[in-house]
Formats: C-alpha cells, sequence, structure tokens
C-alpha cells in the first residue's frame, strides 16, 4: 500500500528541515500573518550618470580640495544638480531654485575654470574679494574651496574627457572580439582619464588571458585600482531589484577579489579577505553582497558567527527588494537555527514576499506553511497552487506533495497518472518519499505499466536515501522478481564501468 507522505523534509537548499505537522493548540492560536516592507523597486540609473565626465561641469571630486575642503553648499548636492539638469534650469549663482542670497552652486567650466575674464566674472578666493588668478597666494596651496592646482587639474581632465574617444574605440573593439586591440585602447583611457571602468576591464582581461596573456597577480592589481580609488556614499550604485545582476565598476572588482580569495586562485585562499571584499561591494550598494554576508553570519563564515549581523544584514537586502534574501531571511526564521530566535510569522512573511516574486523555494515553502497551518490557518487551496508553481519550477519537494492530492484525489480530481508522473519528476530530483511512492506504483502498476525491476530499482535508491519503509518493501518485491527482472535491475543500479576503445 502507498504510505504517502505529502510534507517532504527539505526547503530546497543545505539543510534538511524535519517537520512535524502542526498541533491542534498550533492552529488554535492563529493569528494575522504579519506584513513586511520591501522598498527596493526603483528605476535603473540614468544613463546620462554612466560618466560624469561628459558633463561640461566639472565634476568635483577629481580634485581633491574642490572635493573635500570646500565649506557646504547645498545647492551642490547631486539630487539638486540632477534636479536643475533634469528641469533644464541653469547650474549657477542665477538659478531660480536657490533661494534669495543664497550662492548657487559653484560652476568651472573648463575653458576658465578660473572665471569669465571677457565678462569680467571671476571666480574669487574665499576671504579676499580677488580674482582667483591674481589672489596673492601660494598656486599650490589648498584653500577653504578649490586650490588653483585643482582648478587647472579638473579642467584639463574635463577638456580631455569631453574630447577622447578611446573608450568607446576600446568597448567596440571588445565587442568584435579584438581583444588586443581593447586592451591597447583600455590602457590609454586609464592612463589618460584613470576610469574605473577601464582599469575593471583591464583586470578581467588579464584574468581571462584576453588581448594579453594571463596573469592573476597583474588581474589583482588593476582591479584593486578600483576597489582602492576615491569613493564618496554618493557613488552608492542603485540597485534594481529586476536586473540584480548589474554591478557597479567597484563592485564588480569587489566581488571577483573576494572569489578570488575564496578559492585561493592566484592569490592566497583567505576567507577573511574574501569578507572584507564582500563588505566592500555591499558598502558600494551591491544588495547581493549584502546578503551574501548576513550568510556568512550565519553560517561562521571567516571563523565569526553573528546571528544578530546575519539578520541585519538579511533584513537589509530583502526589504532593498533582493528575493533570495527574502527567503534566506525567512528560512532564518522559520528553523530557529544559527542562534536566530524562531518565528514562524516572520518567516511565512517572508517566504510569501518572496514567493509572490517567483521564488520556487519559497513558493515550496509558503505552500508548505498553509498544507500544515503553521502560523496561519490551514488552507490546502492556497498550498496547491504554491505547489504548483514550484513544481513547474521543478522544485522536487512540490511535484511530490502536488503528486499526493492527486492520487489521493483531495481537493483535485484524483489522476494516478497525474501522480505517477509528479512522483517520477520528484524522484528523478532525488527526493527519497516521491522514490518510494514511485516504487510502490510502478509495483502495482497505478497509472502506468507495471514494472517489478523499476519498483525494485526505486525501492534501492529510495533506501540508499533513507527512507525508513524501504529495506521492509525491498524484501517483500524482491521475490517477486525474475532472473530477467533482476539482471535489469542490475544493470541500472551497477552499470558496468565503462572501458576505453583502443585500436
Amino acid at each position: 500500500m502507498l504510505a504517502l507522505n505529502r510534507i517532504a523534509g527539505t526547503l530546497v537548499l543545505p539543510a534538511l528541515l524535519l517537520l512535524q505537522p502542526a498541533s491542534a493548540q498550533q492552529q488554535e492560536a492563529q493569528a494575522a500573518t504579519p506584513s513586511v516592507t520591501v522598498s527596493g523597486k526603483r528605476q535603473a540609473a540614468d544613463a546620462s550618470e554612466f560618466l560624469a565626465a561628459r558633463s561640461r561641469v566639472l565634476g568635483r571630486k577629481y580634485a581633491s580640495s574642490c572635493n573635500f575642503m570646500s565649506a557646504y553648499n547645498p545647492n551642490e548636492d547631486d539630487i539638486v544638480l540632477n534636479y536643475m539638469r533634469d528641469f533644464n534650469l541653469r547650474a549657477d549663482g542665477a538659478n531660480p531654485i536657490a533661494s534669495a542670497g543664497a550662492p548657487g552652486p559653484e560652476v568651472l567650466r573648463d575653458s576658465s575654470p578660473y572665471g569669465d575674464a571677457e565678462s569680467g566674472a571671476y571666480n574669487t578666493m574665499p576671504g579676499t574679494g580677488a580674482p582667483a588668478e591674481t589672489a596673492a597666494v601660494d598656486p599650490m596651496a589648498p584653500a577653504v574651496k578649490c586650490s588653483g592646482a585643482d582648478r587647472a587639474f579638473a579642467a584639463g581632465r574635463n577638456y580631455i574627457a569631453r574630447k577622447d574617444k578611446t573608450l568607446d574605440q576600446a568597448i567596440a573593439a571588445y565587442e568584435k572580439g579584438d581583444y588586443k586591440e581593447a586592451m591597447a585602447k583600455f590602457r590609454e583611457n586609464y592612463n589618460k582619464l584613470g576610469y574605473d571602468i577601464s582599469a575593471l576591464m583591464i583586470g578581467k582581461m588579464t584574468l581571462q588571458g584576453l588581448g594579453t596573456p594571463a596573469d592573476t597577480t597583474q588581474a589583482v592589481t588593476w582591479l584593486r585600482k578600483v576597489t582602492d580609488a576615491r569613493f564618496s556614499p554618493s557613488d552608492r550604485m542603485k540597485f534594481d531589484p529586476r536586473d540584480p545582476s548589474a554591478m557597479s565598476e567597484r563592485a564588480e572588482a569587489a566581488m571577483l577579489l573576494a572569489k578570488l580569495h575564496l578559492a585561493g586562485a592566484g592569490v592566497r585562499k583567505d576567507a577573511r579577505a574574501a569578507r572584507e571584499f564582500y563588505e566592500l561591494a555591499a558598502d558600494a550598494g551591491y544588495v547581493p553582497a549584502t546578503s551574501m554576508l548576513g550568510l556568512g553570519y550565519l553560517s561562521g563564515f571567516a571563523g565569526e558567527r553573528n546571528p544578530s549581523k546575519a539578520v541585519k544584514y538579511l533584513k537589509e537586502a530583502a526589504e532593498a527588494g533582493y528575493v533570495p534574501a527574502m527567503y534566506q531571511l525567512g528560512r532564518a526564521y522559520y528553523t530557529g537555527e544559527d542562534g536566530v530566535t524562531k518565528d514562524l510569522k516572520l518567516a511565512g512573511a517572508w517566504f510569501a514576499a518572496a514567493a509572490k516574486q517567483g521564488h520556487a523555494g519559497a513558493q515550496y515553502a509558503a505552500g508548505r506553511m498553509y498544507d500544515l497551518g503553521e502560523s496561519v490557518a490551514p488552507d490546502q487551496q492556497r498550498a496547491i497552487a504554491f505547489y504548483k508553481d514550484a513544481a513547474v519550477k521543478g522544485v522536487p519537494a512540490a511535484q511530490n506533495a502536488l503528486a499526493t492530492y492527486f492520487y489521493t484525489g483531495e481537493i483535485v480530481e484524483k489522476n494516478p497518472a497525474t501522480a505517477r508522473k509528479l512522483f517520477n519528476a520528484a524522484a528523478m530530483g532525488g527526493q527519497r518519499d516521491a522514490m518510494f511512492n514511485l516504487a510502490v506504483m510502478t509495483s502495482t502498476g497505478e497509472g502506468g505499466p507495471k514494472d517489478l525491476s523499476m519498483a525494485y530499482v526505486w525501492y534501492s535508491l529510495a533506501q540508499a536515501s533513507g527512507h525508513p519503509n524501504a529495506g521492509a518493501a525491498l524484501k517483500e518485491v524482491a521475490p517477486r522478481l525474475s532472473k530477467e527482472d533482476l539482471a535489469k535491475a542490475d544493470a541500472i543500479l551497477k552499470p558496468a564501468a565503462r572501458t576505453a576503445l583502443t585500436k
């Protein structure tokens, strides 16, 4: 007789979670599932922000004292400058959104970084009232705002950037597969302008041996140029949950360096160094790295297990809209392992949030909670809907659970053929209950042809996977096999070793 086990013991990721159905007392204490806040539905970054140097207004971050020694001017915040750009407002002291009497953003033109000599409008050195060019001060000394050297450097760099075509040429050559030319142009661009994207591409190409001999040491040097470049909070990338693999140059370089140190590929294997690079990628705004840190602190990555940090990082990533973090956070609350306080209501809320975004593991987990009535009222209709979504995506435990409904005829119309197909799909995915259930149906001919040899195979595989009833079933079916049946089963379970053909 088929001994069904609808609720499999996995949540489709590393650990087995053997769970018992909710007790009547638990079901009586149901409460509304709490909601979770996901605020990560952002628009993709404006393409015009890709290279600030395309603007004729000089980027202050390329001149040290302009960027770090200036007095604070709220009109120079990125959000204000972007607002003025989007609405075609003037980005100078006469801008219409500046409050009366308040200075507008300082605009440095690469053709006249010290001011407009023809009109007599000069940028004065703060506190002197004199034109910057004629101020009786050391031109190399940093001022409260910008030194003469800073202005000259920023102006020259911006002028080169506006006219330079080496980056476009490098990308075009790379896309054509002319890696030698691409490497030369990326190097030329970096030497001229120091663009992070060029250093990143040189590092990646050197790592892969494209256009240059593969050299991990040199690749790491170039990647470190990106991660060690000047960075401020305003440079954080904008994470888009719809495109979670998109990375800024800084984040991508950090992720590559983390992987190299994890694997010890060409560098010293060092989990702590890897974690530091994940932290750098997370600081750069790459949310999947934040999720990785959360998982790391759950498992004791790099020798440190910290449940509070784990939950903090996972929650940060989940609230930013990163779906795998939603699932992992739900799983952490569900199991109550690794020092995280068990909370089925929060687990269900995060599973539901991830399931809504199409995460297959979360769909199975949410269905399971409705099937068992964990933290919610039992609802087999909703459970079946979640199981179906996960089963279509190939989750073996969901396929097994859905098959049991078709086998018993609960909620859905009884259909042994469909049940057997689903058990077979789940069994092929390594689900041990499905292996046992498929063996029973195959031995009796339910939902398909009777085949004792295949029943013997599936019972054997179920036993090897730890199914508690498979051993007894094997003893019952073995005497019924003919020599031919047994030979067929052995050929599947113990295939002959392949020998190399020699001439």
